[in-house]
């Protein structure tokens, strides 16, 4: 990804990763959903990390990247908890076998509550890179 070496260019892609996660929702394919969360998420904090110019290194575990970002104290429990779970759905989600077994307890609600929870985060992310 060497075009992204910016956190401009971050960014982009997260708007659209959103932007995918409620097209998702609508479709009823609740795992994406999440998926897409993650992944917004994900190049969020890799934007501040280019914000920081730090390294920007291959990995997609949500709490990883909040130390990395140096923001995790200033997330609660019910922060890093979520980040948590929508991390279990980054390599796993895009296997068939797993899909049923992740598929259980993800409601339409569900959905609608990690959208919210990443649209806030990222709002507040982005506040960290004005």
């Amino acid at each position: 990804m060497d075009d992204l070496k910016t956190h401009g260019k971050w960014l982009d892609r997260v708007v659209y990763d959103m932007e995918t996660a409620k097209a998702m929702l609508q479709t009823g394919r609740f795992i994406y959903s999440v998926f897409m969360c993650q992944q917004s998420l994900e190049k969020c904090f890799k934007a501040l990390l280019a914000y920081q110019n730090r390294e920007i290194i291959p990995i997609h575990n949500l709490r990883r990247l909040a130390e990395l970002t140096d923001v995790i104290h200033a997330l609660d429990n019910s922060t890093l908890m979520k980040l948590d779970f929508l991390s279990n759905y980054y390599i796993s989600a895009r296997y068939k076998e797993d899909l049923q077994q992740l598929s259980k307890g993800i409601t339409e609600q569900v959905v609608q509550d990690f959208i919210q929870f990443s649209e806030g985060l990222i709002t507040w992310l982005y506040q960290k890179m004005k």
